[in-house]
């Protein structure tokens, strides 16, 4: 004959929080639990009761002593394997219900069940009949926080019986009720005890241990039997035998069986779905870990995005002069009449259409100003650049003035002194629309405004300029700029060292766009560096803001983590769920850098009359960097969540 072990056995169970003797909470504690029992322990507070019922419910794994469940030595398993026991063998009802007060009722019932990973058909069907068990069904899409005390503790007992436990471990449940509503709960745990599910009760009120059919107490450390009190016990045995006695108990039914991968790959899915669920339950405090995160994520893609629209406005006006512009070099000691011979020269070279002559000013001596006091005080509150320039260099260039034959007065020859203004700085002397008639000082000199520049394809920052003639600054470093037919600026740029200096063309130094476009990736390189820089170190705060953010929601989430880790969520499982809430709010950061990024990007452009530009990688990288660094903020939180005791955690 076969002899089935008791449900739940105890032998020698010792539990102490120091190393004397004095302070052990347990001492040699034994108990045999058969299936369909209902215990009930009781004794003062602190008399070690409720520290019993963790050893039992697996919550405590800090003990000494024997303890089967079914046969089964616990102390011979994996902590994996306890937690998969306890999740299959314990449901609970603590004196708290642990509601999360932003989750429906139904969905707060299959917390058990969604930890366990079971298919979301198969949980809205056991979480319907736990609801029916304690008369919530009404309630079930309900957020938790608009149900009364008694009605959060219905919902408890509802998530106990929905994972269909072998036993119910409850702890002071009707400590935080009054009495008819106490009543109430230990009617419906009574009426499960009748169908055929254990519990196992513990409470000071000797009224509510009368609800059990074997009675335990708690004295000074030991467990010791005592009589059933029965007045209880028969008037509620009076009141659920009048039930249905076809009822089926929810603690009872097969358990859906598959594949080890399907019930992993079910578990990580609910996990998943937790942490959806965490994210969108507190909006404010995930508004505020998205928002750091979406400022960096906002400045490095603004950083990408700004880098690439101001390399390309340098690109295309460099690709514009690539085929046909060629500049030369001219040392400061040069004469203006061997200046003048060496553009004779290189107007005389074959395939060579125009050359002209510009110098940039020192803007600390040029100090251009609408008034002579400001001009000689250095005064001046002008940020763009003052240049000169002759005809040539207006035809070279194509310029386009205002009036058109403006230019006529730059010629090498004229001594008058004249000035053009780009039309985006007119209103930073006060000139009005055209300025004609109007006089600047330019190095303490006074120079009549003849037009102003309209349009300068080739040298857009003429538009943001003073000019003046080059023949009024004497001997200054300057460049010849040589356009040429389409494709013979390097024939050009070869032929002019040897047309100018024939006995030394080493000394003559020539630029084609080809050149400058190192010098656009050096200057791309180093303006994304500096935006880089910014951006990654708005990054490291964000992360580090989002890691205290987190760590610090550890403590303000202890019990419901806890509750998690009771119903069977591994240590593993709960750092999962933290770091998978990392992920997804450093996802949502990088989206919403993304979109902050064009905007700044979009407005700068607009604001310089810039074709905005942003690379695709940008766009596509920044979300996935996102989540990673949200994971990598969340590690931390993730580890210290998953170190919860629940023992400890559930009071």
């Amino acid at each position: 004959m076969i002899t089935t072990p008791p449900l739940i056995t105890l032998r020698g169970i010792n539990r102490s929080y120091a190393s004397d003797d004095t302070a052990s909470v347990i001492q040699a504690a034994a108990l045999t639990v058969e299936p369909g029992e209902f215990i009930s322990i009781v004794g003062r507070s602190g008399s070690g009761k409720s520290t019993l019922l963790n050893v039992i419910a697996l919550l405590d794994a800090e003990w000494e002593g024997t303890y089967e469940i079914d046969g089964i030595d616990v102390k011979s398993l994996k902590p994996s394997s306890i937690d998969t026991l306890r999740a299959r063998t314990f449901g609970f009802v603590f004196q708290s219900s642990y509601a999360n007060p932003y989750e429906t009722v139904a969905k707060g019932v299959a917390l058990g069940l969604a930890i366990k990973g079971l298919p979301l058909e198969e949980q809205s069907i056991r979480v319907s009949r736990a609801l029916t068990s304690v008369g919530l069904e009404e309630k079930a899409g309900s957020l938790a926080r608009s149900l009364s005390g008694g009605e959060r503790q219905r919902l408890a007992i509802a998530r106990a019986i929905a994972t269909q436990p072998s036993v119910i471990v409850a702890d002071e449940p009707t400590g935080n009720l009054d009495s008819q509503t106490g009543r109430q709960i230990m009617h419906v745990l009574a009426e499960l005890n009748r169908l055929g599910t254990t519990v196992i009760l513990v409470t000071h009120d000797l009224g509510i241990a009368g609800y059990a059919t074997r009675v335990l107490e708690m004295a000074d450390g030991e467990l010791r039997e005592q009589a059933a009190l029965t007045p209880a016990i028969t008037s509620i045995t009076a009141e659920v035998e009048r039930g249905d006695g076809d009822q089926r108990s929810p603690a009872l039914g097969a358990r859906p069986s598959s594949g080890i991968g399907f019930w992993a790959m079910r578990r990580a899915f609910e996990r998943f779905v937790r942490s959806i669920n965490n994210v969108t339950s507190r909006p404010l405090r995930s508004l505020a870990l998205v928002s750091a995160f979406a400022l960096a994520f906002s400045g490095l893609v603004g950083a990408a995005g700004i880098g690439s629209t101001a390399s390309e406005q340098i690109a295309g006006r460099l690709t514009a002069a690539a085929g046909d512009e060629v500049r030369v070099n001219v040392p400061g000691a040069l004469t203006r009449n061997d200046r003048a011979g060496w553009i004779d020269q290189l107007e005389r070279l074959p395939q060579v259409e125009s050359v002209g002559e510009i110098a940039a000013l020192e803007s600390a001596t040029a100090r251009p100003s609408r008034f002579q006091a400001a001009a000689l005080t250095q005064g001046s509150p002008f940020t763009g650049s003052t240049v000169a320039v002759d005809q040539g260099l207006l035809k070279t260039l194509q310029v386009e003035t205002f009036p058109t034959d403006a230019g006529r007065l730059f010629d090498p020859s004229a001594e008058d002194r004249v000035a053009l203004v780009g039309q985006d700085v007119l209103d930073s002397f006060g000139l009005g629309r055209t300025g004609s008639g109007a006089e600047l000082w330019v190095n303490g000199e006074p120079y009549s405004v003849v037009g102003i520049i309209t349009a300068s394809p080739r040298a857009s920052n003429l538009l943001t300029s003073v000019v003046i003639p080059i023949s009024r600054v004497g001997l200054v470093p300057s460049q010849l700029t040589v356009r040429s037919a389409p494709g013979f600026a390097s024939a050009i740029a070869a032929a002019v060292p040897l047309a100018l200096a024939p006995g030394a063309p080493g000394s003559v130094s020539t630029e084609t766009a080809a050149e400058l476009a190192n010098l656009r990736v050096g200057v791309q390189t180093d303006l994304n560096g500096l935006l880089g820089s910014l951006a990654i170190a708005l990054l490291v705060i964000a992360i580090l803001s989002g890691a205290s953010a987190m760590y610090i929601s550890v403590q303000s989430r202890t019990q419901e983590l806890a509750l998690s880790r009771a119903l069977g969520l591994s240590k593993a499982g709960v750092a999962i769920v933290f770091l998978w809430e990392g992920c997804l709010t450093g996802l949502a950061g990088g989206l919403s850098g993304v979109a902050g990024g064009l905007v700044v990007t979009v407005g700068i452009s607009l604001a310089f009359n810039w074709s905005a530009v942003m690379p695709w990688t940008a766009v596509v990288a920044a979300p996935l960097a996102g989540a990673f660094c949200g994971a990598i903020a969340a590690l931390l939180p993730a580890l210290r969540a998953a170190r919860i005791d629940p023992a400890e955690a559930i009071r």
